[in-house]
């Protein structure tokens, strides 16, 4: 037997769990119903179908105000209706459609309830550094930015001896930094034997890969100095010309000097015959 005074704790935390469980199915009962569409997967190739996400409120225990449509978060303009039904369109559904849409009902006396459709597909990258030019010493940086869901794991590449190879940050020079949709290769204290060439970024997820190439060129340290040098060696190369072009000019210049005497001296000669005759 329980002794009485064990009996009467036990009494009251076994209501205590009834009380709790019963709350909670009151609580359940009166949550609205909503059917919703199933989620879908864009095609990895060529383009897809336009298709139309849909919401139905079966069942509420408040009246119910509006309904609207929300995207990775944030609500979607224009989409606000009294409508317990409703709709969103894709006509020409792509990469950046692609995410976590939500439908959300308001109610006068009951907070707002939702439900989830998601729209998945390969990752598209859509923005990437083509090319990057530093001098030997300096930091380089090159990053890849994509569309479409679920985010994608991110990996870099480099082009050594033929093929691929993940970046091997053994130098302690390379920091890769990631988060969603963008990532980032940092490459410090560049170089030139070592860093120059093909970078590839590739962004992965369930349904499928995608992968864009970057170029990075390193100069030596003497590269700013080379516009200083091409111009140090024109006017050289000037200064040349000049003297060389004097040098052959001082000869001619020495030749026309006694013709011009010689002329001076006939011109006196004529004077003194034209004396004597007469």
């Amino acid at each position: 037997m329980i002794p009485d005074k064990r009996r009467a704790a036990v009494m009251p935390f076994s209501l205590v769990i009834f009380g709790a469980l019963m709350l909670q199915s009151v609580s359940s009962q009166n949550e609205p119903s909503i059917a919703a569409s199933e989620h879908t997967t864009l095609p990895s190739e060529g383009h897809s179908p336009p298709f139309t996400l849909q919401c139905n409120l079966t069942n509420a225990h408040s009246a119910h105000e509006e309904s609207y449509w929300m995207k990775n978060g944030e609500e979607i303009p224009d989409t606000r209706s009294p409508n317990r039904n409703t709709e969103y369109k894709l006509l020409k559904p792509r990469g950046d459609d692609a995410g976590v849409y939500m439908c959300v009902y308001t109610f006068e006396m009951a907070p707002p309830a939702n439900a989830t459709i998601e729209v998945k597909s390969v990752p598209e990258i859509t923005g990437h550094k083509r090319s990057e030019n530093k001098n030997e010493g300096q930091r380089a940086l090159l990053y890849c930015k994509s569309v479409g869901y679920p985010h994608p794991v991110w990996t870099w590449r480099k082009f050594d001896n033929g093929i691929y190879r993940e970046i091997d940050n053994s130098s302690g020079r390379f920091f890769i930094s990631s988060k969603d949709n963008y990532t980032e290769l940092h490459i410090i204290n560049l170089d030139i034997s070592l860093d120059p060439g093909e970078y590839l970024c590739n962004a992965t997820n369930m349904i499928g890969t995608r992968d864009e190439k970057s170029v990075l060129r390193v100069r030596s340290h003497l590269a700013p100095l080379w516009p200083l040098l091409g111009v140090l060696a024109e006017i050289i190369i000037l200064v040349v010309i000049i003297v060389v072009y004097e040098k052959r000019k001082k000869p001619e210049d020495l030749q026309d000097g006694p013709v011009k005497t010689n002329s001076t001296n006939n011109h006196k000669d004529k004077n003194l015959r034209q004396r004597n005759t007469n």
